[in-house]
């Protein structure tokens, strides 16, 4: 068994990886070739759809994941009740999206890329619904291929589309035809390994005992998709799409590091469970090594890039998006609060505090929207970016005002940390800073990289015990799985 968690677990790492990587130089190359304001129709587009996609799932993907692992003989018909309740979700916020866009009065260019946009996310909320029965198996493998040959599709199209200089909605279509694809693929492998089909019935058991248990997934998924596009709407409607353009430079480069605390997080959620109802000393034992060694891999990634910023913006997307630079920095900074609000999340799970977690949630979604209303209009992309940044630090402060009620934390232990961690920073910080002036940025991330290694075991913040316990940790894990 344990091999299976490891050949799914790096299959699924591996793809996420994949699909980043290919993710990030579609955008780049879509940057570079159609300038801030297409840039930044585009960005909204799918930002405005992405908000309302939630409300086709409304958590029911989690639920139907969780009880069919339970029930894998009922998994047909789970799958059957949640596609009948999806397709009324569906056209509803189909239709309220299309109604949304025309009363906020967008130019027919860009209420057409969310037409589009919209038929995307339903493509990929069903076959996320399908890949949802295959991981209740416990088969994560063709999802993984199915999101590595969806972006590489994107990227293709997307590339040609560029190339043959054809209208911003072709961008969209990128979008939209390996989505339908994968649908396709993905119901092709479920008939054919589990002789599952996608067959719509109304089944009230089902639905009223799934439609109970959904509740606290769809209040978490709605307040956190609203949190994480907000900014990219507002900055839309109150300053333009040059400036969603803009923004999205910053947007897109922070995100790209988010499946590392994610990553960390699948492997910790589990011993904290274990151990919140065994020893609650060790759940917050591993939740502090999980803190260090986020911090380890961040802290370097935020002074680094934010040294190298100007060189990266100019080099990779041009000198129309020198509005970028700023804001990058300042979306950096709010990487290291969005890093350790991970393991902070997961543990206030893991401990039953999974309502606290979604009050949190609730109440840094409304900190958001106030601070974008108040910050964009006097400071444009800078203010975007500053509220992300706010947001991402209450989201860890609320979240350490709940954890001492359930365990007591060490704050020498976490203290000590961080000042190790950034002495290394700091001499590294130094090198890459000077490398830079005398080479090309890229050299500087390599001669940095390597320095900060050797600092990290020169200030004593990774020694040889520790590497034994990460190795140990990760181990036991897909032994207990």
């Amino acid at each position: 068994m344990s091999q299976s968690v490891a050949r799914n677990t790096a299959f699924i790492t591996f793809a996420s990886i994949a699909q980043k990587v290919i993710s990030f130089v579609y955008f780049t190359l879509i940057a570079r070739n159609i300038g801030a304001e297409n840039t930044g129709k585009y960005i909204f587009a799918l930002s405005f759809t992405t908000i309302f996609v939630v409300f086709v799932d409304l958590g029911l993907n989690q639920v139907l994941i969780r009880e069919g692992a339970k029930n894998k003989e009922n998994l047909q018909k789970y799958l059957s009740s949640v596609l009948f309740i999806k397709l009324f979700l569906g056209i509803f916020t189909y239709i309220t999206a299309v109604v949304t866009i025309n009363l906020m009065g967008y130019p027919i260019e860009t209420r057409q890329l969310v037409y589009l946009s919209a038929v995307t996310m339903l493509f990929d909320s069903l076959h996320l619904s399908i890949y949802g029965v295959l991981r209740a198996y416990g088969n994560l493998k063709y999802e993984a291929w199915g999101i590595v040959m969806t972006q590489a599709l994107t990227l293709i199209m997307g590339t040609i589309f560029l190339y043959l200089k054809f209208p911003l909605i072709f961008l969209i279509l990128a979008f939209t035809i390996p989505s339908f694809i994968n649908v396709c693929y993905a119901t092709i492998i479920l008939f054919i390994k589990y002789h599952i089909s996608l067959r719509l019935k109304w089944d009230k058991v089902v639905m009223k005992f799934f439609l109970k248990i959904t509740i606290p997934f769809a209040l978490a998924a709605i307040f956190a998709r609203v949190y994480s596009y907000i900014d990219s709407i507002l900055l839309s409607k109150l300053m333009g799409d040059k400036e969603v353009g803009w923004y999205s430079i910053p947007y897109k480069i922070t995100y790209a590091f988010q499946f590392i605390p994610s990553a960390l997080v699948a492997v910790l959620y589990p011993k904290f469970s274990e151990y919140f109802v065994q020893d609650k000393n060790k759940s917050v034992y591993i939740l502090e090594r999980g803190i260090k060694y986020l911090l380890i891999i961040v802290f370097p990634i935020v002074f680094g890039i934010s040294i190298l910023a100007k060189d990266i913006v100019l080099s990779l997307y041009t000198s129309e998006y020198l509005n970028s630079i700023l804001p990058l920095k300042i979306l950096l900074v709010g990487l290291i609060f969005s890093f350790i609000s991970f393991p902070l999340g997961a543990f206030l799970n893991a401990c039953n505090k999974q309502v606290s977690q979604t009050v949190i949630v609730f109440f840094i979604m409304l900190i958001n929207i106030i601070s974008n209303l108040i910050l964009i209009p006097r400071l444009g992309v800078v203010g975007a970016a500053i509220s992300a940044l706010i947001g991402n630090f209450c989201l860890v402060l609320f979240s350490l005002f709940i954890i001492p009620k359930i365990a007591k934390i060490s704050h020498s232990f976490i203290f000590k940390s961080l000042i190790q961690i950034l002495l290394a920073t700091l001499v590294m910080s130094v090198v890459v800073w000077y490398t830079n002036l005398h080479f090309h940025y890229l050299i500087a991330v390599i001669v940095g990289g390597v320095v900060y290694i050797l600092a990290l075991f020169i200030f004593r913040v990774i020694t040889k015990t520790q590497l034994k316990e990460v190795y140990l940790l990760i181990n036991k894990k897909s032994s207990s799985a």
